[in-house]
């Protein structure tokens, strides 16, 4: 019998992430394994599986640029399907620009929290890295892998 699916984190990876070992989209992977689907991002032939998400179901973990995109709080972290732009902020503006499709998503934007990872070095001060953010998502909907993912994180990060 197949395992249940909890929910569904996708990651929308900018082809040059899948090229560095400093990457943590794998981890998130390799961790929650069928819940978790990385779609390499093409500007000009969107994936159909995340065109066919649901706005109602779906959350974009992704900066807030107007109140009708944002979700109330972390409680309301109870998707189906969570959207993480996987790149460096560069390449996540550039993936999020580019793509009107994820306009249509209520965003979730994370706050209060510093990345601890030290592989390369953080453009921004609030940024975090896709694993941290994961570990956050999981965390907050009270998902059984949320400690092994931080347990892998934290030995990657070493």
């Amino acid at each position: 019998m197949e395992a249940k699916i909890l929910m569904k984190i996708w990651l929308l990876t900018h082809s040059e992430e899948l090229k560095k070992t400093s990457g943590t989209g794998r981890l998130v992977k390799e961790t929650l394994g069928k819940e978790c689907e990385i779609i390499v991002w093409s500007r000009v032939a969107p994936d159909e599986a995340i065109l066919n998400l649901s706005p109602s179901d779906t959350l974009l973990i992704y900066l807030c640029e107007n109140e009708e995109q944002k979700t109330v709080s972390d409680s309301q972290i109870s998707k189906d399907n969570t959207i993480i732009i996987d790149g460096t902020w560069q390449q996540a503006r550039k993936i999020y620009n580019q793509s009107p499709y994820l306009q249509k998503f209520k965003h979730h934007e994370i706050q209060g929290v510093k990345s601890v990872y030290n592989k390369r070095r953080n453009q921004k001060n609030i940024g975090l890295c896709t694993a941290e953010v994961a570990i956050h998502i999981l965390t907050e909907y009270k998902h059984p892998a949320a400690a092994e993912l931080s347990n892998k994180f934290t030995k990657f990060n070493q």
